[in-house]
Order: C-alpha cells, then structure tokens, then sequence
C-alpha cells in the first residue's frame, strides 16, 4: 500500500485526474438462484 486517503474530495480529485471512475459501480440486476437457469 502507498497511501491511505480518507478525504472525499481528495480522493475524487486524484481519480478525476487520473481519468478515472470517482462515482460508485452500476450494480447489476439482480437474478434468480442458479437452480432454476436448467429450467
């Protein structure tokens, strides 16, 4: 581990920087149990 950052907004500006994603991850839609996908 290099660094551990706790600052939101720091956080945020390093990862805009980096041109990478700063928001949360799009959940996927949820699916039934793998039982009923051999139906």
């Amino acid at each position: 581990m290099l660094a551990y950052l706790t600052a939101p907004c720091g956080v945020s500006a390093i990862l805009e920087h980096l041109r990478l994603p700063s928001g949360p991850a799009k959940l996927a839609p949820a699916q039934g149990p793998p039982q009923l996908a051999w139906c």
